[in-house]
């Protein structure tokens, strides 16, 4: 019973958020999260590959995921504090979040999409809900439950313009500067060798082989952010 009651106060907030006005802070209080970064420059935004569950050195380097800068939350932390941090292990470089003139809501499960507006500062990008399928088990022991979890990007920039990263997650293979125009490539699979002759280039990590097939997950926030990102700067 207890299930049935925090799932409808959830989807009224949801459905309140997406009928002209969401403060995603009250959205994500006390509940699941997770908070990236969207950094944006010269029409690339840079991103991750990684491997799933696999310490990117031991990895074969022939199966790749293109993944977003970001991650889970920390004990105490609201939404903006875990971006930045994210941002910070993943870059090794301090960015500041910037705000954005409209917030997207996207439900990964029905893959519906609204525009919204919040008068939280700094407004994220995009914010993201799936259904978590325990609801009464924490990821952590000293993390909230709830039957959905959020996601949340904020468009940022670098304080200062880096002259190199270093990411302290040992599964990120490389951060790559990934052409906005490439996502809908990515999504259905393909070779870094074509997505380096559309533009995209190694930031920082090991050398991915040209041959190697990069894969965007379906429940990357990317999938829809990229799209979302190229239509605003076109």
């Amino acid at each position: 019973m207890r299930h049935e009651y925090t799932q409808s106060v959830e989807a009224r907030l949801w459905r309140e958020a997406g009928s002209g006005g969401v403060s995603v802070r009250r959205l994500t209080a006390g509940r699941p999260f997770c908070a990236g970064v969207l950094l944006v420059e010269n029409g690339k935004v840079l991103t991750t590959l990684h491997a799933d569950g696999i310490d990117a050195a031991d990895a074969s380097g022939t199966d790749w995921h293109v993944g977003g800068v970001g991650g889970g939350m920390e004990p105490g932390e609201d939404i903006g504090d875990c971006a930045l941090r994210e941002a910070r292990e993943e870059l090794g470089v301090p960015v500041r979040l910037l705000p954005s003139e409209r917030t997207y809501l996207h439900d990964i499960e029905s893959d519906e999409l609204r525009e919204s507006r919040t008068d939280d500062a700094p407004a994220p990008f995009i914010v993201q809900r799936f259904t978590n399928e325990y609801p009464f088990t924490p990821f952590r022991p000293d993390l909230p439950t709830g039957p959905f979890t959020y996601c949340c990007m904020f468009l940022a920039e670098f304080v200062e313009e880096p002259t190199a990263f270093k990411s302290d997650d040992p599964d990120i293979a490389a951060l790559v500067w990934m052409p906005l125009s490439a996502f809908g490539v990515i999504e259905d699979g393909t070779t870094f060798a074509r997505l380096t002759a559309a533009g995209a280039s190694v930031a920082a990590g090991g050398s991915i082989a040209g041959e190697a097939r990069i894969h965007l997950p379906r429940t990357e926030t990317l999938r829809v952010a990229g799209p979302l990102l190229a239509a605003r700067l076109g």
